[in-house]
């Protein structure tokens, strides 16, 4: 997936714009924690911990760590869809707290930071569970290509202060994309560890990961979440790829108003 600010505090789906009824504005403080890859296919892991700020509103405009500032609008039928302005942070080739990277891909260079445009559709297909198609064009760097994720989110437990789901998800890109992120180019491998290699667009992973959601006052809850990526396909196959199942867990205590 796109390694936005989100990356450094891995899905943190639930505590933004999932279920926006637009009846009235709020917004959401956040400390969140957990654990997570350093890069797509890193067999090493770093634990984190970051402020998070989201915000909703009855117009339809939203902001949030996860999905940027955007506007979403829903439908009566069931249908929704948004656009956003995001920031991916791309990757390093050293270990830093602060992106994602590792010293293992030293020589490999950095591939820069771009903002992201993501637009997404999607719909209730049963009660409250959603699928949804999002593309993600880089509006800077846009050599970094596109990519897009249809995702499927089914609720398995609603009451009053309890929310448990299930979410499942599967990304792909464009040749660009995949050869960004998951190729070795002459010059790299030149500079660097790994053989040549090139791959061409497709799926590249698929997601699936649990989440719960426990409501211990009007305006204080607590989110956990854990889940497993698979890289899939020539990506996974990468000289880079150290391992193709990457785990993580994230915890976030949260404060709305």
């Amino acid at each position: 997936m796109r390694k936005r600010f989100a990356y450094l505090c891995v899905p943190l789906f639930g505590l933004t714009c999932s279920s926006m009824a637009y009846a009235e504005n709020f917004y959401m403080f956040s400390l969140a924690g957990g654990v997570a890859p350093r890069y797509q296919g890193s067999r090493d892991y770093r634990p984190f911990v970051a402020p998070l700020i989201a915000a909703e509103f009855s117009n339809g405009i939203f902001l949030s760590a996860m999905d940027g500032l955007g506007y979403k609008r829903s439908f009566a039928n069931g249908m929704f869809a948004s656009a956003a302005l995001s920031y991916d942070f791309g990757r390093t080739d050293r270990n830093r707290a602060d992106l994602p990277g590792s010293d293992y891909l030293k020589g490999m260079g950095r591939i820069p930071g771009s903002v992201m445009l993501s637009v997404q559709v999607g719909a209730h297909l049963f009660g409250p569970s959603t699928i949804s198609i999002t593309l993600d064009q880089p509006v800077t760097n846009t050599s970094h290509g596109t990519s897009g994720h249809v995702d499927l989110t089914v609720p398995v437990l609603q009451s009053v202060d309890n929310e448990i789901s299930i979410k499942g998800s599967v990304h792909a890109g464009s040749g660009r994309y995949t050869q960004t992120f998951f190729g070795v180019t002459d010059a790299q491998a030149a500079a660097s560890r790994f053989q040549p290699y090139a791959v061409k667009g497709g799926f590249d992973s698929a997601k699936v990961s649990v989440g719960w959601t426990y409501m211990f006052s009007p305006r204080w809850s607590v989110h956990t979440e854990g889940g497993v990526t698979r890289l899939l396909g020539a990506s996974a196959n990468s000289p880079i790829v150290q391992s193709k199942n990457n785990y993580f867990a994230i915890s976030a205590l949260t404060y709305r108003y």
